[in-house]
């Protein structure tokens, strides 16, 4: 939305204004994982149907659409009233995403496993080499069976479990034959709009004032927060030496408008006089502890006061909320979505901290769908 509350521009038209972003206010249905603004979603949805985008006539199709878990009646009955009453379709399902994550992915899995199998079948034998007999001689004639491990139990399995985190929290999600498990279902208040507005404090507080920078800061924590698998390690590493540390250089808005990492100085000096460099005039953040702090709330939400769980431990609440006997299959097929799942070092920084909370003879099985 522009400085003129009038004025409103969605999807590709965004991009456009691309060099104006400081001077827009952003306005999202959303908040909290809920729809509290049905006249912006309902814009939305009629933009993206309309002939600029997907072209679609509600008239003549279906519609499927996700709905978060636990919604207050409201929202239900509002959405209803939206896709049969301003947009006009016929028909529509509200699925839980969890479910839709784990048919998506099984569904590739399967892909996979087929592909796989038939790449095994495929493999020609040399006609001149002799077969060798099996010792069982009850089966003399019979042909070889071409033994292939299957390495996506995922997609064969009756229990999964989604660890969703994204742009608002944290979801724990148990599903038993593609259903959820509803006392199973775990929430931790953590998302990637806490993780963003928690670097923009810090920086704000330790560096300058960042806080209406939100786009800028939301560039930075994808481009350089990863998950710490040595914590106290990488702390006394980036407070006793520097040069561990990284440079964010700002856009201008004149001549860049996207932040960059800037180039990294060569460790030994140089004698030769060096040519200037177009980012030694330019604002810059220096970045150590921030990188590995901000990601490390989704682990420990007490660093920042909240009261929870972290990740592994609300895996294990969920986990233990549903029958005892499906325990093993749950930690062996846990499938992991949602934007802050993309932190680099996430997937072994979960199992890190899961395995001394997981009996021993329980595997763990941590999956990521392809990009």
């Amino acid at each position: 939305m522009s400085s003129n509350p009038s004025t409103l521009f969605m999807g590709e038209s965004l991009r456009e204004l691309e060099h104006k972003r400081a001077n827009l206010r952003y306005l999202r249905p959303i908040e909290r994982g809920y729809c509290v603004n049905w006249n912006v979603e309902s814009e939305l949805w009629n933009h993206l149907l309309s002939n600029e985008v997907l072209k679609v006539d509600p008239a003549e199709h279906s519609l499927v659409t996700t709905a978060p878990l636990f919604p207050p009646t409201v929202v239900n009955d509002t959405m209803d009233q939206v896709v049969f009453e301003e947009l006009g379709f016929q028909s529509y399902t509200r699925v839980n995403a969890a479910e839709m994550c784990v048919l998506s992915y099984s569904e590739f899995c399967e892909n996979e496993y087929q592909d796989k199998l038939a790449a095994a079948h495929n493999v020609k034998r040399n006609p001149n080499k002799k077969r060798r007999k099996k010792a069982d001689a009850s089966s003399p004639s019979a042909e070889p069976v071409v033994q292939v491990e299957d390495p996506f139990r995922f997609s064969t399995s009756s229990c999964q479990l989604v660890v969703d985190s994204g742009f608002s929290f944290t979801h724990v999600v148990p599903l038993i034959d593609g259903k959820v498990f509803l006392p199973g279902v775990k929430r931790i208040n953590v998302g990637g709009k806490l993780l963003t507005n928690y670097l923009k404090e810090i920086v704000s507080f330790r560096q300058w004032n960042v806080m209406d920078d939100t786009p800028v800061i939301n560039e930075l924590k994808e481009a350089l927060c990863y998950c710490s698998t040595d914590f106290d390690n990488d702390l006394r590493r980036y407070h006793t030496d520097r040069r561990q540390r990284k440079h964010w250089v700002l856009p201008d808005f004149v001549h860049s408008f996207e932040g960059r990492v800037r180039e990294q100085e060569s460790e030994k000096p140089s004698t030769e006089p060096q040519p200037m460099s177009i980012d030694d005039n330019a604002q810059a953040l220096e970045m150590g502890v921030e990188m590995i702090t901000v990601p490390e709330v989704l682990f420990h939400p007490s660093d920042i006061d909240i009261h929870q769980a972290g990740i592994a431990e609300t895996i294990v609440h969920a986990v233990e909320a549903c029958p005892v006997e499906l325990s093993c299959a749950f930690y062996a097929n846990i499938l992991l979505v949602g934007g802050n799942t993309n932190f680099k070092n996430f997937r072994q920084r979960l199992e890190q901290d899961l395995r001394p909370l997981v009996p021993d003879e329980f595997e763990i099985g941590l999956h990521t769908p392809p990009e």
